[in-house]
């Protein structure tokens, strides 16, 4: 029924990156892991991806590639899926690389990176001190690994190409290694549909400048929009959210921790990636039945929330102008 299902590791996360709050649950993660609801939850999220056969599956955490069960978890993902993302930090020790070298990942992983700065300084500020020749040298072991990789940069397009220079510097791509950029428009405060146009067009004249760096680095790339920005076009030029595409198809479940105290293992579910930060429906673990989680989307009052849709919080509607398409440029070996 949905064609995409992200799941929420059980594991603690030791990065502790400015942007991300993950690592607050470590406290109750630790705990889950040593009483064996961690379990619970990790086969609950097997059996609902058995039952729906999405087309992709998105693990994330905390850190999925440190939690003990990961491979034969991902194993049986496999049997149900044709692409499992895998998201990892890269904030792990030496030894922990070690082990994730010898993984035997199933062919359909692909593990998943976005980069923040390739600029010590700025690095050290935003993940709290992990060491950054530690970072670059897991990167670097990863690069040289067969299991598809590909790093996403999310950065301002006036800092692409100074970006993706540094990452030149310590990282070699192989063909098993994608590197895509996501460019930000430089909209500031005016985060409003023309303005953001403007500023993507910006952008667009910018990735001109890329050729020359990526021509010299032997690397080919192409443009494709961003699906999900994309789909939310009718939406972000009308303010209509009844046309928006999540509310008329099953695209998307996303699982994450609920809640696990007082014998109560609860996941918490949503259908889109814009409701509100404080929306979200629960799935009591060992009582209710998959079926919920269909019946919900079809009957369920989700719908209700959508007036306080995320993405037009953010980019107010503008009949004058057309909704941008926030592209990714796709660097290929």
């Amino acid at each position: 029924m949905f064609k995409f299902i992200r799941i929420q590791m059980i594991h603690p996360c030791r990065a502790k990156c400015a942007w991300c709050s993950t690592h607050r649950k470590n406290p109750i993660f630790e705990r889950l892991s040593s009483n064996g609801i961690r379990d619970s939850f990790h086969q609950t999220y097997l059996e609902i991806i058995e039952t729906f056969k999405p087309k992709e599956v998105f693990v994330s955490g905390g850190e999925p590639l440190l939690s003990p069960d990961i491979e034969p978890l991902l194993s049986a993902i496999a049997a149900h899926t044709e692409k499992i993302h895998v998201f990892t930090s890269y904030q792990f020790s030496r030894r922990v690389m070690d082990k994730v070298a010898r993984f035997k990942f199933p062919d359909q992983v692909v593990l998943n990176h976005t980069p923040i700065y390739f600029e010590p300084e700025r690095w050290h500020n935003l993940t709290q001190g992990f060491p950054f020749d530690v970072y670059i040298d897991n990167i670097r072991r990863a690069a040289a690994m067969p299991v598809k990789k590909r790093f996403k940069f999310i950065v301002n397009h006036k800092l692409f190409a100074e970006e993706i220079a540094r990452f030149r510097n310590y990282i070699t791509p192989n063909e098993t290694c994608e590197v895509s950029l996501k460019l930000m428009n430089d909209q500031g405060d005016g985060q409003v549909v023309d303005t953001m146009q403007r500023s993507a067009e910006r952008v667009h004249e910018r990735m001109k400048d890329l050729d020359g760096l990526l021509a010299d680095a032997g690397w080919t790339h192409k443009a494709r929009p961003s699906s999900s920005v994309d789909w939310m076009k009718p939406v972000l030029e009308s303010g209509d959210v009844t046309r928006c595409v999540y509310r008329k198809d099953p695209i998307e479940l996303r699982l994450s921790y609920g809640g696990g105290e007082r014998g109560r293992s609860i996941l918490k579910y949503r259908y889109c990636p814009y409701f509100p930060p404080d929306v979200g429906h629960r799935f009591h673990l060992g009582r209710d039945p998959l079926s919920k989680l269909e019946k919900n989307f079809i009957k369920g009052p989700f719908r209700s929330h959508c007036n306080r849709c995320r993405l037009l919080h953010y980019t107010p509607p503008c009949e004058s102008k057309t909704a941008p398409s926030n592209n990714e440029l796709v660097v290929i070996n």
